[in-house]
Protein backbone atom coordinates (compact mmCIF):
# COMPACT_ATOMS: atom_id res chain seq x y z
CA UNK A 1 0.00 0.00 0.00
CA UNK A 2 1.32 3.32 -0.67
CA UNK A 3 0.24 6.44 0.96
CA UNK A 4 0.69 9.79 -0.83
CA UNK A 5 0.52 12.51 1.60
CA UNK A 6 0.18 16.54 1.53
CA UNK A 7 2.19 18.99 4.12
CA UNK A 8 0.36 22.18 4.35
CA UNK A 9 2.40 24.10 6.57
CA UNK A 10 3.78 27.65 6.41
CA UNK A 11 6.70 27.40 7.93
CA UNK A 12 9.32 26.18 5.70
CA UNK A 13 11.51 24.29 7.82
CA UNK A 14 8.80 22.66 10.10
CA UNK A 15 7.23 21.14 6.33
CA UNK A 16 10.74 20.53 4.72
CA UNK A 17 11.60 18.36 8.02
CA UNK A 18 8.70 16.38 8.03
CA UNK A 19 8.83 15.64 4.35
CA UNK A 20 13.04 14.27 4.30
CA UNK A 21 12.20 12.53 7.84
CA UNK A 22 8.72 11.12 5.81
CA UNK A 23 10.63 10.20 2.87
CA UNK A 24 13.39 8.52 4.64
CA UNK A 25 11.74 6.57 6.81
CA UNK A 26 8.55 6.20 4.19
CA UNK A 27 10.15 2.54 2.88
CA UNK A 28 7.61 2.81 0.10
CA UNK A 29 4.56 3.21 2.30
CA UNK A 30 4.36 6.85 1.78
CA UNK A 31 5.17 9.36 -0.91
CA UNK A 32 4.69 13.20 -0.43
CA UNK A 33 2.48 14.83 -3.31
CA UNK A 34 2.83 17.90 -2.07
CA UNK A 35 4.63 20.26 0.48
CA UNK A 36 4.09 23.97 0.52
CA UNK A 37 1.86 26.61 2.62
CA UNK A 38 -1.05 26.65 0.25
CA UNK A 39 -4.21 24.76 1.06
CA UNK A 40 -5.33 25.44 -2.95
CA UNK A 41 -2.01 23.62 -4.13
CA UNK A 42 -2.78 21.21 -1.53
CA UNK A 43 -5.80 20.75 -3.65
CA UNK A 44 -4.51 20.18 -6.61
CA UNK A 45 -2.17 17.19 -5.29
CA UNK A 46 -3.34 13.37 -5.76
CA UNK A 47 -2.96 13.40 -1.87
CA UNK A 48 -4.78 10.42 0.21
CA UNK A 49 -4.23 12.05 3.30
CA UNK A 50 -3.27 16.28 4.46
CA UNK A 51 -1.42 16.88 7.17
CA UNK A 52 -2.64 20.47 8.12
CA UNK A 53 -0.84 22.95 10.70
CA UNK A 54 -3.89 23.85 12.65
CA UNK A 55 -2.65 27.96 11.93
CA UNK A 56 -1.28 28.88 8.79
CA UNK A 57 -0.83 32.69 9.39
CA UNK A 58 -3.01 35.72 9.62
CA UNK A 59 -3.67 35.94 5.78
CA UNK A 60 -4.96 31.88 5.86
CA UNK A 61 -8.04 30.75 5.80
CA UNK A 62 -9.60 29.61 9.40
CA UNK A 63 -8.87 25.53 10.22
CA UNK A 64 -12.64 25.27 9.19
CA UNK A 65 -12.28 26.35 5.91
CA UNK A 66 -9.62 24.61 5.35
CA UNK A 67 -11.11 21.23 6.49
CA UNK A 68 -13.65 21.71 4.48
CA UNK A 69 -12.08 22.30 1.50
CA UNK A 70 -9.77 19.35 1.65
CA UNK A 71 -12.64 16.71 2.72
CA UNK A 72 -14.59 17.55 -0.24
CA UNK A 73 -12.56 15.91 -2.38
CA UNK A 74 -12.07 12.67 -0.06
CA UNK A 75 -8.95 13.63 1.39
CA UNK A 76 -8.37 12.18 4.59
CA UNK A 77 -7.11 15.63 6.95
CA UNK A 78 -5.12 15.35 10.06
CA UNK A 79 -4.35 18.48 12.07
CA UNK A 80 -0.58 18.79 13.33
CA UNK A 81 0.03 22.37 15.80
CA UNK A 82 2.90 23.35 17.80
CA UNK A 83 0.71 24.58 19.59
CA UNK A 84 -2.82 22.82 22.01
CA UNK A 85 -5.85 25.09 20.97
CA UNK A 86 -8.73 23.55 21.79
CA UNK A 87 -11.13 25.42 20.11
CA UNK A 88 -9.53 25.57 16.75
CA UNK A 89 -9.03 22.07 16.88
CA UNK A 90 -12.39 21.09 17.47
CA UNK A 91 -13.62 23.64 14.60
CA UNK A 92 -11.65 21.74 12.51
CA UNK A 93 -12.77 18.21 13.97
CA UNK A 94 -16.39 19.90 13.39
CA UNK A 95 -15.50 20.51 9.43
CA UNK A 96 -14.11 16.76 8.59
CA UNK A 97 -10.85 16.58 10.43
CA UNK A 98 -10.11 13.28 11.29
CA UNK A 99 -7.16 13.45 13.88
CA UNK A 100 -4.92 15.78 16.18
CA UNK A 101 -1.10 15.19 16.60
CA UNK A 102 1.25 17.58 18.09
CA UNK A 103 4.48 19.03 16.45
CA UNK A 104 6.19 16.75 19.45
CA UNK A 105 4.86 13.92 18.47
CA UNK A 106 6.93 10.48 17.52
CA UNK A 107 7.39 9.61 13.70
CA UNK A 108 5.88 5.84 14.82
CA UNK A 109 2.46 8.05 15.96
CA UNK A 110 2.59 9.86 13.25
CA UNK A 111 2.69 7.10 10.74
CA UNK A 112 0.03 5.38 12.27
CA UNK A 113 -2.09 8.48 12.51
CA UNK A 114 -1.43 9.12 9.02
CA UNK A 115 -2.32 5.26 8.06
CA UNK A 116 -5.94 6.02 9.52
CA UNK A 117 -6.18 9.09 7.96
CA UNK A 118 -5.54 7.71 4.85
CA UNK A 119 -8.27 5.15 5.06
CA UNK A 120 -11.03 7.51 6.10
CA UNK A 121 -10.49 6.16 10.03
CA UNK A 122 -10.86 8.88 13.47
CA UNK A 123 -7.21 8.85 15.17
CA UNK A 124 -8.00 9.60 18.48
CA UNK A 125 -4.44 10.37 20.06
CA UNK A 126 -3.52 10.52 23.55
CA UNK A 127 -4.01 14.34 23.54
CA UNK A 128 -6.79 14.58 21.38
CA UNK A 129 -8.80 12.44 24.10
CA UNK A 130 -7.42 14.70 26.50
CA UNK A 131 -8.72 18.05 24.68
CA UNK A 132 -12.15 16.42 24.05
CA UNK A 133 -12.47 14.87 27.82
CA UNK A 134 -11.92 18.59 28.99
CA UNK A 135 -15.51 19.51 27.61
CA UNK A 136 -16.15 22.19 25.03
CA UNK A 137 -15.14 25.35 25.75
CA UNK A 138 -17.11 28.19 26.10
CA UNK A 139 -17.02 31.53 24.13
CA UNK A 140 -16.04 34.65 25.93
CA UNK A 141 -18.86 36.69 25.32
CA UNK A 142 -19.53 40.67 26.47
CA UNK A 143 -22.59 41.57 28.63
CA UNK A 144 -24.12 42.60 25.66
CA UNK A 145 -23.30 40.19 23.99
CA UNK A 146 -24.91 38.06 26.20
CA UNK A 147 -28.42 39.94 26.48
CA UNK A 148 -28.98 40.36 22.76
CA UNK A 149 -27.93 36.13 22.20
CA UNK A 150 -30.44 35.67 25.72
CA UNK A 151 -33.32 37.75 23.67
CA UNK A 152 -32.64 36.44 20.25
CA UNK A 153 -32.13 32.48 21.48
CA UNK A 154 -35.93 32.63 23.12
CA UNK A 155 -37.66 33.70 20.29
CA UNK A 156 -37.85 38.00 19.55
CA UNK A 157 -37.30 38.76 16.34
CA UNK A 158 -34.55 41.24 15.79
CA UNK A 159 -36.68 44.67 15.71
CA UNK A 160 -37.83 43.11 19.31
CA UNK A 161 -34.52 42.52 20.72
CA UNK A 162 -33.40 45.76 19.65
CA UNK A 163 -36.36 47.30 21.36
CA UNK A 164 -35.57 45.59 24.85
CA UNK A 165 -31.44 46.34 24.48
CA UNK A 166 -32.41 50.38 23.07
CA UNK A 167 -30.37 50.15 20.16
CA UNK A 168 -30.52 49.94 16.90
CA UNK A 169 -31.50 46.13 14.86
CA UNK A 170 -28.31 46.67 12.81
CA UNK A 171 -26.41 46.78 16.09
CA UNK A 172 -28.10 43.70 17.40
CA UNK A 173 -26.85 42.26 14.26
CA UNK A 174 -23.81 42.75 14.58
CA UNK A 175 -23.90 41.91 18.18
CA UNK A 176 -25.25 38.13 17.02
CA UNK A 177 -22.86 38.11 14.37
CA UNK A 178 -19.59 38.55 16.61
CA UNK A 179 -21.67 35.83 19.13
CA UNK A 180 -21.37 33.31 15.86
CA UNK A 181 -17.90 33.89 14.95
CA UNK A 182 -16.78 33.48 18.93
CA UNK A 183 -18.77 30.12 19.11
CA UNK A 184 -16.93 29.15 15.47
CA UNK A 185 -14.37 29.79 17.32
CA UNK A 186 -14.36 27.63 19.82
CA UNK A 187 -15.72 25.14 17.22
CA UNK A 188 -18.89 25.19 18.31
CA UNK A 189 -20.44 26.71 14.92
CA UNK A 190 -24.13 28.10 15.85
CA UNK A 191 -25.41 29.39 12.53
CA UNK A 192 -29.20 29.22 13.02
CA UNK A 193 -31.68 30.62 15.72
CA UNK A 194 -31.98 26.87 16.85
CA UNK A 195 -28.14 26.33 16.82
CA UNK A 196 -27.79 29.61 18.76
CA UNK A 197 -30.21 28.79 21.44
CA UNK A 198 -28.82 24.96 22.05
CA UNK A 199 -25.36 26.63 22.59
CA UNK A 200 -27.01 29.14 25.01
CA UNK A 201 -28.76 26.36 26.87
CA UNK A 202 -25.34 24.26 27.10
CA UNK A 203 -23.81 27.43 28.61
CA UNK A 204 -26.49 28.42 30.89
CA UNK A 205 -27.28 31.17 29.92
CA UNK A 206 -30.87 31.11 29.33
CA UNK A 207 -33.26 29.95 32.16
CA UNK A 208 -34.89 26.83 32.15
CA UNK A 209 -38.41 26.87 31.36
CA UNK A 210 -41.11 27.12 33.77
Amino acid sequence: MSIRVAIVDDHELVREGLRALIEARAQGVYTVAYSGPSVHEALSSDADAVLLDVDLGPDAQDVATNCRLLTAGGRGVLLISAYDDPGAIRAGLAAGALGFVPKRVSYDELQEALELVAEDEMYLSVDLAAMLAAGPEAPDLSPRERDALRLYASGLKLAAVARRMDISPHTVKEYLDRVRMKYQQVGRPARTRTELYAEARRDGLLSDPA
